[in-house]
């Protein structure tokens, strides 16, 4: 054996010693994905847990909006019929304003007593009759 050949056995020895390292720690990282060690199905089991609590919230909301839509509704028809009564109202009182401003004009105290009051209001109604 000369020295080359025996060189050439070592660094084939390391090589093979480097790759038996290489594939037990691919091995250990192997072992651990299939069990789960590694995080990764805690991380799955969270996240299902997640969309679990995500989706019960989506529908506590959808529950919540169907609530306050049917609560704003009744609100709005209520609103309605309260704005038709006043308007009622108003066109009533409008008309009643009209009436009362379309009336003749009531004479004054002046206009029936021309010659001015006497000492009592009896005496004045008297002769108004």
């Amino acid at each position: 054996m000369t020295l080359a050949s025996l060189v050439f056995e070592g660094a084939v020895a390391l090589l093979v010693l480097l790759a038996a390292i290489m594939l037990w720690r691919v091995d250990a990282k192997l072992r651990a994905l299939r069990s789960g060690q590694d995080g990764i199905r805690a991380s799955i089991i969270a996240l299902d847990e997640a969309s679990e609590r995500a989706r019960a919230s989506l529908a506590a909301l959808q529950r919540a909006a169907k609530d306050s839509g049917e609560r704003l509704e009744a609100n709005v028809q209520r609103a309605q019929s309260l704005s038709d009564e006043l308007r009622l109202l108003v066109d009533a009182g409008d008309r009643q304003a009209e009436a009362i401003a379309s009336r003749p004009r009531r004479k004054s105290i002046a206009d029936h007593f021309p010659e001015g009051g006497r000492k009592t209001a009896f005496s004045d109604l008297k002769d108004v009759r």
